[in-house]
């Protein structure tokens, strides 16, 4: 056996492979974990004998608690006595692919476990949820491909890898004209949007990441992309969960009519009365919550309290609407509960749609044509800057990944031109992409939307009908992240400013103060987003092996962040607070809202087993946690 590896009694060796999700294209490394023989069913792990009691909230202070070597060597055997299957490892070299994911942090845990199935899961709760009154560092932390750009896949405890074993899809079906599907959450998303391209339908809040990151990962952190201007989050589109709860057991978690809801609170165990006591904080205190709700239509901070009830709670108790804490477990990063299988709805693939593109030279008109662009009701419009286009001119190898030889010859001919003859070699400040479809446009056409956008400040708006131009323009804006790496290879794109939203018709304004704050601490970065959600994506490039760069990143965040709020925006969109975010939530909460995110935590998680520092509490310290190397 590796040095490193848990020693258990009567075990077989056996070769299981471990996926590397540090990077794009995961790497697979074989290493040798210890298996029982014999392959129990059922946990040893004795439950409490009352379910779900009523504790005082706990505070570890685990920023403050001294490494303790023990219950993690320890967590193994543990675990395989108490009837787990899947792989544990405990091997160097595994613990360093598992310390980085696609953040700027790099933080090393100190054990790594796959479950085969929902029952390992279980086992690993029970297991953790006895063991931390003994060992209070011990925490779980699902992780799934490690494409997020928060660190909240990263831990300095257990990681729970999902990819390995528990990424079947188990049914996609269609009943009275609705496709739903479900999975387990370490499918890849590409996966399914392929079986789901069969029954002609995808699912609308595709992030840009969906050729590398999995449906669990997405809706774990409500992740969206283009197309959530109209039909928002992954949050918005999941018809159940089926969650593991603090007591080691696992729950189907939908939305409940009030009469449902009733039945359901009446029961014995920690769901329904994390129902009951969640519902009594937002009666109590529903006047606050709904004026802490953000201003911008996308949002992935905090626990949405404002989403859980579709009407306001008079109107829920007379049976209007629902009660839905798939609102709460989606996006919560894992920090309450363990996700184990996955229900969501889809949306029919729509192929009669026509694009608009509008080069925007006046960095002070972006604001205007995109607020008098959304009047059309666009399913998306996209954004990249001359920062972008110019990058993709000077390195026509961009495309040649995802096209062939000569559909990139296509492409390359299209841009090259685009920019020679149409834009006489000058480089709009903005590009935006507008897309729409036929069955909303009404009686309008898509050149009448375009003379409309021309009087209001798109003066070089037009409808794109050749093929291998719409092409070019959507490579361009796909690749914007993997082009911002090239400005300078000895550097990194730095993933903490990524996320801020600001409504629309602030957009120029913010750009405005963003371009001089970039110009205050000397740095470039390439803007691309979601320009009709007002939400943009950029990545300073900055040398991580720098002693400077834990201080700038540290001031610049500061800095930033202020400027997204002043404008009525936030911090985070879509990529979730995670380590990066968590401890500047409040600059867009007050402390009431806060203190109430926390009891929603503590109601889920009374012991702090799961993800604990992400969302509440923050405990990393950022300049400590970054990664050393670019």
């Amino acid at each position: 056996m590796k040095k490193g590896s848990l020693a258990v009694k009567k075990r077989t060796v056996k070769k299981i492979v471990v996926k590397n999700a540090t990077t794009k294209k995961p790497a697979k490394k074989t290493i040798k974990i210890a298996t029982p023989k014999n392959n129990p069913k059922k946990s040893t792990v004795k439950p409490k004998s009352k379910s779900h009691q009523k504790t005082a909230p706990v505070n570890l202070q685990r920023e403050n608690l001294k490494r303790d070597p023990l219950g993690h060597l320890l967590v193994g055997k543990m675990l395989r006595e108490a009837g787990f299957s899947g792989g544990i490892s405990t091997n160097a070299d595994i613990l360093t692919k598992y310390s980085t994911d696609e953040s700027i942090f790099s933080i090393r845990p100190q054990v790594i476990i796959q479950p085969k199935h929902r029952r390992d899961v279980e086992i690993a709760v029970q297991v953790l949820k006895t063991e931390v009154k003994r060992f209070p560092t011990l925490s779980l932390t699902p992780r799934a491909a490690g494409t997020g750009l928060s660190g909240g896949s990263l831990t300095d405890s257990i990681v729970v890898d999902v990819t390995k074993h528990m990424c079947q899809i188990q049914d996609i079906s269609t009943r009275k004209g609705l496709t739903t599907f479900t999975c387990e959450p370490g499918a890849m998303w590409k996966d399914v949007e392929k079986k789901l391209k069969k029954h002609k339908v995808y699912l609308p809040p595709y992030p840009a990441s969906k050729d590398i990151c999995t449906i669990g990962g997405a809706v774990a952190n409500n992740s969206a992309g283009p197309d959530s201007l109209r039909f928002g989050h992954c949050a918005d589109w999941v018809e159940s969960l089926d969650v593991t709860l603090s007591d080691g057991k696992t729950y189907t978690i939908k939305p409940l009519t009030y009469r449902e809801f009733k039945i359901l609170i009446k029961k014995k165990n920690p769901y329904a009365q994390i129902a009951k006591e969640v519902f009594d904080i937002i009666s109590k205190n529903e006047k606050a919550i709904q004026k802490a709700k953000p201003k911008t239509k996308k949002n992935s901070a905090g626990y949405p309290l404002w989403d859980v009830l579709n009407h306001p709670v008079a109107s829920f108790k007379r049976g209007t609407g629902t009660f839905d804490l798939t609102r709460l477990i989606s996006g919560s990063q894992g920090t309450i509960g363990v996700i184990t299988s996955i229900t969501m709805r889809t949306e029919p693939i729509n192929n009669d749609t026509e694009l608009i593109v509008i080069p925007v030279f006046d960095l002070l008109d972006i604001g205007k044509v995109v607020t008098k662009a959304l009047e059309f009701n666009p399913i998306n419009i996209e954004i990249f800057d001359a920062i972008t286009f110019d990058l993709a001119l000077k390195n026509p190898q961009f495309c040649s990944a995802h096209l062939g030889k000569i559909d990139c010859y296509k492409v390359l001919l299209a841009m090259y031109t685009t920019f020679h003859i149409r834009y006489a070699r000058k480089t709009p400040n903005f590009t935006l992409l507008v897309t729409l479809d036929k069955s909303t446009l009404g009686t309008r056409t898509a050149k009448g939307v375009v003379k409309t956008l021309k009087q209001n400040h798109g003066k070089r708006a037009r409808v794109v009908t050749n093929k291998p131009e719409k092409e070019m323009f959507w490579q361009i804006r796909r690749a914007s992240y993997s082009l911002s790496k090239l400005q300078d290879v000895s550097k990194r794109p730095a993933a903490f400013l990524e996320d801020m939203t600001v409504p629309p018709e602030n957009l120029s304004k913010f750009f405005v103060d963003v371009k001089k704050l970039l110009k205050k601490y000397s740095v470039t970065a390439a803007v691309h987003g979601h320009g009709g959600n007002g939400h943009l994506h950029f990545y300073p490039l900055l040398d991580f092996t720098s002693q400077v760069t834990p201080t700038l990143i540290e001031k610049m965040a500061e800095d930033f962040f202020t400027v997204a709020v002043k404008h009525n925006g936030n911090i985070c969109g879509e990529h979730n607070d995670g380590i990066i975010r968590t401890p500047h939530l409040s600059k867009m909460f007050n402390k009431k809202t806060i203190d109430l995110f926390k009891q929603v935590e503590h109601l889920f998680d009374p012991l702090d087993i799961f993800n604990p520092g992400k969302k509440v509490n923050p405990r990393f310290d950022i300049k400590e946690s970054l990664r050393k190397i670019n």
